[in-house]
């Protein structure tokens, strides 16, 4: 694209400006530990650093994150770009590499995920943004003897209005970096932004049209070398011996090596690469779900459900303050409310293993020499993904570069660094040339780090008036076990457990705990995490009280959220949205869910209608607020992507294992919802003024149980086992 000089807009000459010095940037960035730095440019080209100005007007803003399709390439560098004053046109946005100057100082961490990308990164950004404004007015202060106070900016130029001055930022750049960095700069008020909280162009779109994008599969390098693997038929199998002379006379064959999870084929095309590894000979081990399979497992869960002595607690979580606040919860308390309870309901749920089905199959090019490695990767952890290269190569850390290339949808499989270990390990065995590896549709579905299935069985306590008990017992993998992480002594895992009985709802007496199946199927981290399940199970719970005690669903979780202002509009606004109190045709029924998670709260309506088993979703209506909205277009999209996928998994996402192997393997077994399928989709978004919430999974959790308390609605017939496939229903 090209850049007309601001300097010359103010009658400034590039020439004068480069005569007068060098062509420098000025960079302004923040270190791990918060600390702002000016003009630091280390030799081997790495830079501590968000913020480039060229002496031409070319604003470049690095994004620290990974761009996945929830429009963080263009809203984290609007946040600096605002405070800076920056003329959008000017700004240019550079995609990361994994580096210490994008660690948050919130998490301790570079990477992307629990929607948290603006919440962590907001003030630091603003900080940034602010410091360099305030240090381009200096200079231009300076410069003409006033003082900065005086001086004004906006559309990336400096003013002095009572002269009639003016220069561009790129004039100043290279004066403004010799500058003091303020260590309070004066940030803007909300009311002043000219960029946060509009729709504005997205920097991603035009190549994206154009196809100039480089996702993973884009990759293309001078004398690249491509890798494709052979997998072990069952989850987690290993390799037990492989015959590389079986293929290596192959055209186009290079290297045949063992990598993490079976034998990569290493050739001069994918195609090859393909035929060939399918053609290897090679014995595998069995995996650590051998023998297993889907109506044997689901009998171990439910009967986890009477394991006591395994039970493990979790506690109550004070969701609305901030750092959240962990109460215990007491047991024998709620088993004496149970007991003395004047009516009481015991409900079972259960939910699937789900794959993550990337629009991209997991794909990552690498190269690795004597002394450096280089990565290209659509990666949600950078930092994890440099370590793990440093570790494979010997390569000291500072030897890894790690490139992060935009992501064909990540969903949190692209947290996972399996497929990066492999394609460095590939590079290895050809030292000195780029070898991308990609996965097959296949391999994708049967070698995924699926979301656990879990059995849910809650205890409800009531009376004429309300809930007074819930006891809440959940069984299945445990996440963080099967990564390895540490648990916390005395409490469930938090990636199971967390609000499967909601903080917000005003009743007492609650008990929640988790019975951990040891199996070593790879699980993961899934759009939305726990509450892709817990949300289901808490929702639905809460509709069947309702339906108990003859009471509206709507309005009986109204009255329990008095205490919450902020969450009950929202959900007052979900139901105005879709007409709550609007007659229905015969056979229609309406369900209401509420989910809240990531800083921010999301209601959803669905309406539906059952003929003969085939059901039909008519509308799905939601209300959503995350705060401080950046960009209200691009969180409307983020709404429509997590119902679609909500939906798809309610309706038919469905893993299942015979003898330790997973039986589906492409779209035609596991399909996503298509075009046609989508219902319509009402969104209204709430200004609440809060600080900025994450909405990139916040509307997947709602989706489930709206379905299902609509098709009660609609029908009667309560749906407690997901996908609606296995309760017979088939999707008009």
């Amino acid at each position: 694209m090209q850049h007309r000089s601001k300097a010359q807009k103010a009658g400034v000459s590039r020439r004068g400006f480069l005569q007068g010095s060098v062509a420098a940037a000025f960079l302004v960035g923040l270190r791990v530990d918060g600390t702002l730095i000016a003009g630091e440019r280390p030799a081997d080209g790495r830079f501590s650093a968000f913020l480039e100005i060229t002496p031409d007007g070319v604003i470049r803003i690095t994004t620290p994150t990974t761009e996945m399709g929830q429009g963080i390439h263009t809203n984290l560098p609007r946040i600096v770009a605002e405070e800076l004053d920056a003329d959008w046109q000017d700004v240019e946005v550079v995609m990361p590499h994994a580096d210490e100057a994008f660690v948050s100082p919130i998490t301790g961490r570079h990477r992307t995920a629990s929607s948290e990308s603006v919440y962590i990164y907001y003030e630091q950004l603003r900080d940034v943004g602010a410091s360099a404004r305030e240090m381009l007015c200096a200079a231009a202060a300076a410069q003409w003897s006033v003082a900065a106070e005086e001086c004004e900016t906006s559309a990336s130029v400096v003013r002095h209005v009572a002269s009639g001055r003016e220069a561009s930022f790129g004039s100043l750049a290279l004066a403004a970096a010799a500058q003091p960095v303020p260590s309070e700069p004066r940030k803007k008020r909300p009311e002043d932004f000219t960029l946060i909280g509009k729709a504005i162009e997205r920097k991603d779109v035009r190549n994206k049209v154009t196809g100039k994008t480089v996702f993973g599969m884009d990759v293309a390098l001078s004398d690249m070398l491509h890798a494709a693997l052979r997998t072990p038929p069952q989850v987690g199998g290993g390799v037990k011996s492989f015959d590389p002379a079986s293929v290596l006379e192959r055209r186009g064959v290079v290297a045949v090596v063992e990598v993490d999870g079976g034998v990569a084929v290493i050739a001069d095309s994918f195609w090859r690469a393909r035929q060939a590894a399918e053609a290897l000979e090679v014995e595998f081990t069995p995996g650590p779900a051998d023998g297993l399979d889907t109506a044997a497992m689901r009998k171990t869960l439910l009967a986890g459900l009477d394991d006591d002595e395994a039970a493990v607690p979790f506690p109550d979580i004070d969701t609305q303050a901030v750092p959240p606040a962990f109460r215990p919860l007491d047991r024998a308390a709620t088993l004496q409310v149970l007991a003395e309870a004047q009516r009481t309901l015991e409900l079972e749920y259960e939910v699937p293993y789900l794959a993550h089905l990337t629009m991209e199959p997991m794909v990552c090019t690498a190269q690795v020499t004597e002394s450096a490695c280089r990565i290209w990767a659509p990666s949600q952890q950078p930092d994890r993904g440099r370590e793990a290269a440093a570790q494979i190569t010997g390569l000291p850390l500072e030897a890894v570069r790690m490139d992060i290339t935009f992501t064909g949808g990540g969903f949190g499989r692209k947290w996972e660094l399996d497929f990066l270990r492999q394609a460095v390990q590939a590079a290895k065995a050809v030292p000195g040339r780029p070898v991308k590896l990609a996965w097959t549709r296949e391999q994708d579905v049967q070698h995924d780090f699926y979301r656990p299935a879990y059995v849910a069985r809650t205890r409800v306590a009531f009376d004429d008036k309300g809930i007074t008990g819930m006891y809440s017992r959940l069984v299945g993998q445990s996440i963080w076990r099967f990564q390895g992480r540490q648990m916390i002594p005395g409490m469930a895992d938090p990636t199971a457990a967390g609000l499967l009985i909601y903080d917000i709802y005003d009743f007492p007496n609650k008990y929640i705990d988790h019975v951990d199946v040891p199996w070593d199927i790879p699980v993961g981290l899934w759009r939305s995490v726990t509450l892709s399940q817990n949300s289901f199970f808490a929702e639905s719970t809460i509709d069947e009280v309702a339906a108990e005690l003859a009471r509206d669903p709507y309005e009986f979780r109204r009255e329990m959220l008095a205490g919450h202002p902020r969450i009950r509009k929202v959900l007052e606004t979900a139901a105005q949205l879709a007409g709550w109190d609007e007659p229905l045709p015969e056979g229609h029924g309406r369900g209401i869910a509420l989910s809240h998670g990531y800083q921010s709260i999301c209601a959803q309506v669905a309406e539906v209608s059952i003929e003969n088993d085939r059901l039909r979703v008519h509308k799905l209506s939601c209300a959503f607020d995350c705060g401080q909205q950046i960009d209200p277009d691009m969180i409307r999209a983020q709404m429509e992507g997590g119902m679609v996928y909500g939906l798809s998994a309610a309706l038919r996402g469905d893993i299942n294992f015979k003898d330790g192997a997973v039986v589906e393997s492409n779209f035609h077994d596991q399909p996503i919802l298509r075009m046609g399928e989508t219902p319509q989709m009402l969104i209204e978004l709430i200004d609440s003024g809060a600080a900025p919430g994450g909405a990139g999974e916040a509307a997947v959790p709602p989706v489930a149980p709206a379905l299902a308390n609509a098709i009660f609605a609609a029908s009667g017939r309560r749906i407690r086992r997901l996908p609606l496939s296995a309760s017979g229903l088939r999707l008009a």
